[in-house]
């Protein structure tokens, strides 16, 4: 049975310093006193059936968890009364409720503590998520951490307890939370990897929820916070049986970010997972200069005070709005690569660390999107890191969420991501305990399946590769000629046909928003399509002429797989300095169906050099080429790993909006001239080709 201990006061600060950031924020309580009230109410006895008796036991405790809501929102209640009435109240007044506030802040510790850990043995008990009975008896502890500047964070621990006689140690895991997500977040995973044999503290980072501070977005202010869990883990070795010589960290977004930058501020972190995580943030937030407003839009939405979830700090904003604006000063560059992980490779992975990273994202994320998640993966490499990668179908965090919230058993049952980063951090945090596996493969790409659904059992086809760039993926190439795509040659030349006629050799675009593409929207399509499998789809005689253009190839003669990244490359002139060019790929049918494969968008904001304080790994966007030159011009697209079936064309769209990135330059009288006598071309990553045969 779990261990309930009291809880460790002495960590925690007195009750009459707290100030209103320490509690919940009051728009929510009333929302999770329903919740826990209506759990209890549905399930007084259903949930636990084939329990075992010490589950049922805890389950009795884990019934009185909206009791300990309910003294929650009173104390919180008298808090509030207190600060009400302390200018005007008389002395005794005040010292009655400043006593009836310290002593409900210090009782309802202890249920909340048992009912956590009695909820987490029920869990256990009845097989939910990836729980299993057995394993290790697991001990919980809420405490508090105090930052070098005096912030304190919200913190959970779960604490796997030795077995009778033996004196054994643990590896921890540190986990930090989501962008808005609570100290709920992983207790699932908690408890199982407790149970497996880990120390696993999740905290909640400074502004969101009940820790103090505010959010400066993954700044230095976060991994000062970060290195001070570390040294909470340090001083409190000995009471958890912990091993501060083997330390992961790990976290999904928000959390991924900040646990790959922790790693790299810090040798004591032995390995790192980053799901749904970022590399660089100007990637995320304007990848080639193609500003991502939806996803600023929902982060400062999200991290605005008044939603009552975080505090975003008031510096914040005005860097997105200027990455938004094609800002590149040095100020600005700056400010992003304090927050990339990229700009940190030395540390992470030089001087003879080589840390073991594991990436995960999702092929349909449009905020730390799939082409990202490789380049940072062979930043990563490249710089010394050994790295696993896996790309999965999905939204953001969409792979990872199931396993966190409780429904793998229903949902996205075959996914492995789950049992591939415990079996990372066995591998990393464990070396020894068990007989070495294979080694992994470096990245494990999700096919995207006609029956692919989220909400259907059936097993993930996924392609293994050894290492990446694999040599059984080649760049093929289709070359703009006239309205067509040319198929990719035996050895690719640049003008092996006829040239086609004068006014086929340029095609020119005019600005507009109604270009009869469909790209979906940025959440709910990629979402419906992952989740229901029902793919982004246009069609060719709805395409609007003077705004956007379609270039075809031949039908297949065989299935065609492509995986990897997709880049269009076009020679261009335009009428003013600014302006976008979005690329997106399509499987087209016979009758003329665009199903949407991949797509991306790049803005030009400025032309000439890039400055010099730039570095490789910031985001380029200037275009070296003189107002009124034509030039070179790539649009790299989201990776993908799907087929092309026999009998469908490859096929490429282009205009000059894309609906889900800002556009540099939205005056309808703007003119794009592409040339399409062979110099601009399509290039998809074909697996099996050889001068682009089919698959």
């Amino acid at each position: 049975p779990t261990t309930l201990p009291l809880p460790e006061t002495t960590n925690r600060p007195p009750s009459h310093a707290r100030t209103a950031t320490d509690r919940m924020p009051s728009t929510l309580q009333p929302l999770l006193l329903f919740a826990s009230l209506a759990f209890a109410a549905a399930f007084p006895d259903g949930l636990w059936t084939g329990a075992s008796y010490d589950g049922i036991e805890a389950a009795e405790e884990a019934v009185a968890l909206h009791q300990v809501e309910v003294l929650k929102q009173f104390a919180n209640s008298v808090e509030e009364v207190k600060e009400r009435v302390q200018k005007t109240a008389p002395g005794w007044a005040l010292g009655i409720v400043s006593a009836v506030a310290g002593f409900l802040d210090e009782t309802v510790q202890v249920p909340a503590v048992k009912a956590h850990a009695a909820a987490m043995s029920l869990a256990q008990a009845v097989s939910l998520s990836d729980l299993r009975p057995g394993g290790r008896p697991v001990r919980w502890e809420h405490l508090t951490v105090v930052s070098g500047d005096g912030t304190r964070l919200r913190a959970t621990v779960a604490i796997p307890q030795q077995r009778g006689g033996e004196r054994a140690s643990f590896p921890v895991v540190v986990m930090p939370n989501s962008w808005a997500l609570c100290v709920l977040e992983y207790t699932l995973k908690q408890q199982e990897w407790a149970a497996a044999g880990y120390v696993v503290l999740m905290y909640v980072a400074r502004g969101w929820w009940e820790s103090e501070g505010e959010v400066t977005a993954a700044g230095p202010l976060e991994v000062d916070d970060a290195r001070r869990v570390l040294d909470t883990v340090e001083t409190r070795a000995s009471d958890w049986h912990a091993d501060p010589s083997r330390i992961a960290t790990a976290g999904v977004s928000y959390g991924g970010g900040l646990a790959v930058l922790t790693a790299a501020a810090d040798s004591r972190v032995t390995a790192a997972v980053s799901l749904s995580g970022w590399g660089n943030i100007n990637r995320a937030l304007a990848g080639q200069g193609a500003p991502n407003l939806f996803w600023y839009e929902v982060l400062k939405l999200s991290g605005s005070p008044w939603v009552g979830m975080g505090r975003l700090s008031k510096s914040v904003s005005p860097h997105f709005r200027a990455i938004l604006a094609g800002n590149r000063s040095e100020e600005v560059v700056g400010w992003c690569r304090t927050r990339s992980p990229e700009a940190h490779l030395q540390d992470l992975c030089g001087g003879g660390r080589a840390t073991p990273v594991l990436l995960s994202n999702n092929a349909e994320d449009r905020l730390f999107a799939p082409d990202a998640a490789l380049l940072y993966r062979q930043a990563l490499h490249g710089a010394g890191c050994r790295v696993e990668t896996m790309i999965h179908e999905g939204i953001h965090a969409m792979a990872e969420l199931p396993g966190m919230l409780g429904f793998s058993d229903a949902v996205a049952t075959s996914s492995p991501l789950w049992s591939r980063v415990l079996a990372f951090l066995d591998a990393n945090l464990k070396p020894g305990a068990a007989p070495p596996p294979p080694p992994p493969p470096a990245l494990s790409f999700q096919l995207r399946q006609p029956e692919a659904s989220v909400f259907k059992n059936y097993v993930p086809v996924y392609l293994d590769f050894d290492s990446w760039p694999s040599p059984r993926v080649q760049p093929s190439s289709y070359r703009l000629r006239g309205d067509a795509l040319a198929p990719p040659q035996a050895r690719d030349v640049a003008a092996p046909s006829p040239p086609p006629k004068a006014e086929e050799c340029t095609r020119r675009l005019a600005y507009g928003p109604d270009t009869g593409f469909s790209g979906g929207g940025p959440l709910l399509s990629p979402f419906v399509s992952a989740a229901a499998g029902v793919q982004i789809k246009s069609y060719r005689r709805a395409i609007n002429s003077s705004s956007a253009a379609l270039f075809v190839a031949p039908p297949q003669a065989a299935p065609l797989r492509v995986c990897g990244i997709p880049n269009a490359t076009f020679h261009a002139s335009s009428s003013m300095d600014r302006f976008q060019l979005a690329a997106r790929v399509f499987s087209m049918a016979p009758n003329g169906e665009l199903e949407l494969l991949s797509f991306g968008a790049r803005d030009v904001w400025h032309r000439g050099p890039d400055p010099p304080y730039l570095r490789p790994d910031d985001v380029r966007d200037n275009w070296d080429v003189p107002a009124g030159g034509a030039g070179e011009v790539v649009v790299r697209m989201a990776a993908l790993c799907t087929d092309v079936p026999a009998g469908n064309a490859v096929a490429l769209g282009l205009s000059l909006h894309d609906p889900t990135r800002a556009a540099a330059n939205s005056d309808v009288a703007l003119r794009v001239d592409v040339g399409c006598c062979g110099a601009s071309a399509l290039w998809l990553p074909v697996v099996g080709a050889s001068g682009g045969a089919a698959l």
